[in-house]
């Protein structure tokens, strides 16, 4: 709930501070003592529009800060918008508007875009005015609220779960389509891509291995000529190394009976002579000319330029011709299986018969709810003295949503004979206001609004119907979970107030500003006498002021 204002420079505000009360509170004061100011100040706290005539004459700046007290069930909302609480539990919003027309928003001293300033202070705050219809007028917030008060949680978690899995089906299935439209018009391309490509019959690695054997074959001659010599030196001569090794290991072997570290020596040279013989077993293939080595060059060579156009013509590499070969195939696949679009279809159509069965529970909910919040409302309406007002709420079967298959509507018939209307479009600000009243009563574990501001709710109405209208804003507040404010002209509604402020003009070093009291018992029998009386104040109206409050607390 709202703990702390601080108002700077706005029209006849020069500085205030107000520590509002919990429960009900009234706010009364004569015409043009700055009722409505108060009311905007809050306004544009709450994100709205910031005019530059707001700003108090003579100033460059107006100054709006707000502490407000959050209950536990918006700290998780909160959070979700990034939004964290101060210590014990505290959110301080502010807004500030210059004289050239700026505007700046902030949470807890960062500044934060206007829409999100906006947003925090629709969970904490609601204001209901002449002309404001506030959220309860948009039919997204009537569904919720309607939603809410049946307890439709779990029909919501299960439509909204079968609604998503029917999405994810449509997409996959019109996903294929489209692929499989594009792919259509080039069926006789792919058919020939997947012809040339299994012909080719490429293999990883291919183009590798053949570069090695082409560089062989090209220099065969010298690779004998020179494997040959290799092979003498190592091993097919007199002379070789592997014949000048034996020697030496024949004389070594002789030296280790006279030398015993000779025996070490014999067993290395063991070594190296199986290196060498390896060496000269590697090098013999080389030795000797092939017969078809020009006849397996003229292959290499063509196989190599085979695989060499196909990367040009496909403009990809020899790993990349395999996975052309690969999607090609897959694409002109989905062409020719329908089973798998087929299998697709009958999911999505068993699905969607599943979410119309869920979107008909949700439906049915719906009616039977909003026949019992319609008639708890329109009971809540005769009790402040407007019997012929209808309240209907309206559940029509419409497209499916993320939400259902309804179109939900809160309409209103203001008179009898009058065809009922959309709650945002009722020409009265009163009735609207009263409307919105009964609805809060009705709904306050439902909306949960921490605080709701009403602004003038008794205008054009009798003292009977606004000292019921005093109760009902006493209900609401009595539970300890919501703040109800009321800017009221009469009487017998503030005296309803659990709390009561007396907002009055001063004049101060030549200026008129406004200042708001907060009034003690006798100072508001004071003031509820001079709302009765008006400029004659009598020892009468004193005391049916004071009857009246006294009526009114016990």
């Amino acid at each position: 709930m709202l703990t702390s204002l601080h108002i700077e420079n706005i029209a006849l505000i020069r500085r205030l501070d107000l520590e509002p009360s919990a429960g009900f509170c009234a706010f009364t004061g004569e015409t043009g003592a700055g009722k409505s100011i108060l009311i905007d100040a809050i306004g544009l706290l709450c994100g709205a529009r910031g005019e530059r005539e707001l700003i108090r004459s003579g100033e460059d700046f107006a100054l709006v800060e707000g502490v407000f007290e959050l209950p536990a069930h918006l700290e998780a909302v909160l959070g979700e918008m990034d939004i964290s609480a101060e210590e014990e539990g505290a959110l301080f919003l502010s807004r500030r508007l210059t004289s050239d027309g700026r505007s700046t928003a902030k949470i807890n001293g960062r500044t934060v875009p206007l829409s999100k300033l906006r947003e925090a202070a629709a969970l904490l705050l609601n204001i209901h005015g002449q002309q404001d219809t506030q959220s309860l007028a948009d039919q997204d917030k009537q569904r919720d609220l309607l939603d809410k008060f049946c307890g439709n949680e779990e029909l919501l978690a299960e439509y909204g779960r079968l609604y998503g899995e029917c999405l994810t089906l449509r997409r996959e299935l019109k996903q294929r389509k489209e692929k499989a439209e594009e792919l259509a018009e080039r069926r006789d391309l792919l058919e020939y891509q997947v012809r040339e490509l299994k012909q080719a019959k490429i293999r990883p690695g291919e183009e590798a291995e053949l570069t090695a054997e082409h560089a062989l074959l090209a220099n065969s001659e010298k690779v004998t000529e020179n494997a040959h010599e290799a092979y003498g030196a190592l091993y097919g001569s007199d002379l070789s190394s592997l014949a000048q090794l034996k020697t030496a290991m024949q004389a070594v072997k002789r030296l280790s009976s006279i030398l015993p570290e000779c025996k070490e020596y014999l067993a290395r040279m063991e070594d190296v002579k199986a290196e060498l013989t390896d060496l000269a077993d590697s090098l013999y293939p080389y030795t000797s000319d092939r017969e078809d080595t020009a006849e397996r060059l003229t292959v290499v060579e063509n196989r190599l330029e085979k695989l060499s156009a196909l990367q040009r013509k496909y403009r990809t590499d020899e790993a990349g011709l395999a996975e052309k070969l690969k999607k090609a195939a897959a694409d002109l696949a989905l062409l020719e299986n329908s089973g798998e679009d087929r299998q697709l279809e009958q999911d999505l159509k068993e699905k969607e018969a599943l979410l119309r069965t869920a979107g008909k529970a949700l439906h049915d909910a719906r009616i039977r709810g909003g026949e019992i919040l319609s008639a708890r409302v329109q009971e809540a309406l005769a009790e402040l003295d407007m019997p012929k007002v209808r309240f209907i709420i309206g559940v029509l079967p419409g497209d499916a949503t993320p939400y259902g298959m309804d179109a939900i509507d809160f309409s209103v018939s203001a008179n009898a004979g009058e065809a009922p209307r959309p709650i945002g479009k009722i020409a009265s600000g009163g009735e609207l206001s009263r409307i919105m009243l009964c609805l809060q009563c009705v709904l306050a574990d439902v909306i949960q609004t921490p605080t709701l501001i009403f602004d003038e709710i008794d205008t054009g109405i009798s003292g009977k119907t606004n000292e019921k209208i005093g109760r009902m804003m006493a209900q609401i507040a009595s539970g300890g979970k919501t703040q109800v404010i009321c800017v009221t002209h009469a009487a017998q509604l503030a005296a309803c107030a659990f709390h009561q402020y007396r907002i009055a003009k001063k004049e101060e070093n030549g200026r008129t500003q406004t200042e708001v009291l907060l009034l003690d018992y006798e100072e508001r029998i004071g003031e509820l006498a001079r709302i009765m009386g008006g400029l004659q104040v009598t020892d009468t109206v004193r005391k049916a002021a004071e009857e009246l409050l006294k009526g009114a607390v016990t």
